[in-house]
């Protein structure tokens, strides 16, 4: 785990790290509960030197985003320098203090964001993570929705316990809309009682949660109010921000991202890049950029459901669902009529920086062109028509006039354009024959509509030149898509 909001390093949880104080313990619960807020210990670094060179491989794994292999390398070299002898297995304790000042570092920063911002998103979202050993109480607090100032959130703000995944978001009254959640009844699952076998103390700790744990990772209060004083001195965010079309993307290809798509769709004709915005306001559709290796039922797919659980705000035990398909290998993508998102099948080596807009327009037209003219090259009949000659599918003739860079726009259309048909009540197929656009649009009402609207979008010009009132048929049915709140297959 790398603390970044983004791709940026995450400055509010470097603040926080960087305000404790360095406290030498013997054992790990010397320091207890919200101390934690001021306090940096390693338990049982006694001496002040050791303690200042593990607080300062902590400080650069957080500000610098290094690895969990670094910091071992690191650790090793500082116990070494020191003859430190501590408890637990090496590769044990080094990630122990890894993952934990890390992820409390990144919870209080987020933290520290929602506190400054929940006049706008007033409510928590608790979400269970990607634990090995789930906690069957964490499971049970998954969606639970509750205003942030609820009492509950000062014991169960993640992380709850050792090895804890789980995280907290901030939500808004439009958010709980679209992701179908309400605010939730307080849980009450009670306590225990837990002795400290040093001191003998007793304390009692909130069942679910790990001794120690029950607290809220949270800066100093001035430090939320001088967040309060800088947001509130910048314009808006939509002010400062080019509004960006794409909602939102998660990809397993470094050259392919939500940004990427976004330059490519601001180089479509105006009318195509309102009709988008206008759609993708309404219903933020996600989008799954995913390799072939990862869309089977293999090891790929399994290590990487957690993080599409994650993205997708869905169970990961269901998670593989969204993204694989029996035909990984004849797919270019898919979606379905209970997706929020689309997936479309990328290549290690794809970057939508080599994508060429003009060339899929061009691809486009000569597509239209030989529909037009029946000239296409592959050749079929249907029921009550003469032969057919058209071009398979648009991505593929993208793919063989451009580039396959070029044909991961085309098939993001393509996909797109099922989710505007299932929110146009999935209309039937309006044309003739003899006026359908591709082979693979002929198959079904689905493939016509995923196929003309990517045509639509790409080169408007060429398909209202040739059927002025198919076009018009596609801007009615795309309105509706827009306005619309429920779906159809």
């Amino acid at each position: 785990m790398t603390v970044r909001y983004g791709s940026q390093p995450f400055q509010e949880a470097i603040r926080f790290f960087r305000q404790k104080l360095n406290v030498s313990t013997e054992h790990w619960n010397e320091v207890w509960t919200n101390t934690h807020n001021h306090a940096f210990m390693v338990a049982g670094a006694m001496k002040t030197d050791l303690l200042a060179d593990l607080r300062q491989a902590v400080d650069h794994a957080i500000a610098s985003g290094t690895s969990l292999g670094q910091f071992q390398g690191d650790f090793s070299a500082i116990v070494a320098k020191h003859g430190w002898s501590h408890t637990g297995n090496a590769n044990w304790r080094s990630q122990i203090i890894y993952q934990t000042n890390l992820r409390q570092a990144y919870n209080a920063g987020r933290e520290q964001q929602m506190q400054a911002l929940k006049g706008r998103r007033p409510y928590g979202l608790y979400k269970h993570g990607d634990s090995q050993n789930p906690r069957i109480m964490h499971l049970k607090w998954n969606n639970l929705v509750l205003p942030l100032d609820h009492p509950w959130w000062q014991t169960h703000t993640p992380q709850n316990g050792w090895g804890c995944h789980c995280k907290k978001f901030s939500l808004s009254e439009q958010d709980l809309k679209r992701l179908g959640l309400q605010v939730s009844q307080v849980p009450d699952d009670g306590s225990f009682e837990w002795m400290d076998k040093i001191t003998g103390e007793q304390h009692q700790i909130p069942r679910g949660i790990d001794p120690g744990f029950h607290y809220r990772p949270l800066p100093p209060k001035q430090r939320v109010q001088q967040a309060k004083q800088q947001i509130a001195s910048k314009p808006p965010l939509a002010e400062r921000l080019t509004p960006r079309m794409v909602p939102s993307a998660f990809s397993t290809a470094k050259g392919v991202n939500a940004q990427g798509l976004d330059q490519l769709l601001r180089q479509l004709p105006e009318q195509a890049q309102s009709q988008l915005q206008d759609f993708l306001q309404a219903h933020p559709v996600k989008t799954l950029f995913i390799k072939q290796s990862e869309m089977g039922k293999g090891k790929a797919a399994i290590n990487l459901a957690p993080k599409v659980a994650e993205y997708l705000e869905v169970n990961q035990y269901g998670a593989r669902r969204y993204f694989t398909t029996r035909n990984a290998r004849q797919t270019g993508g898919f979606t379905s009529v209970g997706f929020d998102h689309v997936v479309v099948k990328v290549k290690a080596d794809s970057k939508l920086s080599k994508a060429e807009v003009n060339q899929a327009q061009t691809a486009a037209a000569k597509v239209l062109h030989d529909a037009q003219n029946n000239a296409g090259p592959m050749a079929y009949r249907l029921p009550n028509s003469d032969n057919l000659k058209r071009h398979w599918t648009f991505s593929g003739a993208v793919e063989q006039q451009a580039n396959p860079h070029t044909a991961l726009l085309s098939t993001w259309l393509h996909e797109l354009g099922h989710q505007v048909h299932y929110y146009a009540n999935a209309p039937d197929i309006p044309v003739q024959p003899e006026q359908l656009i591709t082979a693979y649009g002929s198959t079904s009402k689905h493939e016509f509509f995923a196929e003309g609207f990517a045509a639509l979008m790409l080169n408007r010009a060429t398909l209202e030149q040739w059927q002025p009132e198919l076009v018009s048929w596609f801007d009615k049915h795309i309105t509706t898509a827009t306005n619309s709140s429920t779906k159809r297959r």
